[in-house]
This record gives structure tokens, C-alpha cells and sequence, in this order.
């Protein structure tokens, strides 16, 4: 682990790093007591991990651990995962990933899912690295 980072994970308290750091990352302009406000409710089926080196939020990672009806393993889901330019090629996005693993199997989950797109080759060559396999074919339509 790098010597100044924490993984942890996060709190209410975390709302306005976290909304900082999602515009960067999606350019979502959610402001942080609303990102906050998804945080504590009961519903809320993903986890969030933050990045801190010295209380400063670098990088963060969500995990989704969800039943599923027609079979006994729970889904698991790594959603999001961002550092800043800056922090990157360090190994932090290993260690939340880490992180995010070790919460989906304390949840009970067997084998954990990411999704990224096949041209970020920097994505695809830590997902890779760390064991990840090529497994299906994700396909999207647009609802609305």
C-alpha cells in the first residue's frame, strides 16, 4: 500500500469530495447533498470506497452486491472507479479495487463484474492484470 494513502470507506460526511471528484470523473454536476441523501437511503444497494492521501479524497470506487431471483450467488458489481490524473500509476485503483472485493465477498458474493469500454485500454489492461477475465457482451438502449 502506498505509504500516505487509506482505503476506507465512506460516509455522509464524504458527500462533497465524492460530488467533486464525480464531476471530474462523469461531469455529473450532482450536488453533494443529494449524492449524500442516496447515500443513506435504506435502498441503497451500492457501497462507496474512497482514496485519501492525507484526509485528501483522490479516488474513489463503488461496489454493487445485490440477490439476484433465479440463482443462489449474489451479483456483485464493481460500478465506478476513478483517481485523479494526478495519483495514477500508483496502484491506488488496485487497492480500491481490492478494497470493493473484499466487500462483495463479506457480503457473500462469489465472483465480482466491471464494465468498461473496449478502447479504455488502460481500464482493460488493470482489470487484466489483477485476474479479471473476459466474460459476455454488454449491450445498452436508451430509455428516455
Amino acid at each position: 500500500m502506498n505509504e500516505n494513502i487509506t482505503i476506507s470507506l465512506a460516509t455522509i460526511e464524504d458527500a462533497p469530495a465524492i460530488a467533486k471528484l464525480n464531476l471530474l470523473f462523469n461531469e455529473a454536476t450532482d450536488p453533494a447533498d443529494i449524492i449524500a441523501a442516496r447515500m443513506s437511503d435504506p435502498a441503497c444497494v451500492e457501497t462507496v470506497i474512497l482514496a485519501k492521501e492525507d484526509g485528501k479524497t483522490i479516488g474513489f470506487a463503488l461496489v454493487r452486491v445485490v440477490p439476484t431471483v433465479l440463482y443462489a450467488d449474489l451479483h456483485a458489481e464493481l460500478t465506478e472507479l476513478y483517481v485523479m490524473d494526478e495519483y495514477r500509476q500508483r496502484g491506488i485503483a488496485s487497492e480500491l479495487i481490492a478494497f470493493a472485493e473484499q466487500v462483495a465477498s463479506q457480503k457473500g458474493a462469489r465472483s465480482i463484474l466491471v464494465q468498461t469500454g473496449d478502447d479504455n485500454l488502460p481500464a482493460l489492461a488493470l482489470y487484466k492484470k489483477i485476474g479479471f477475465e473476459e466474460y459476455d457482451l454488454t449491450l445498452k438502449k436508451k430509455l428516455f
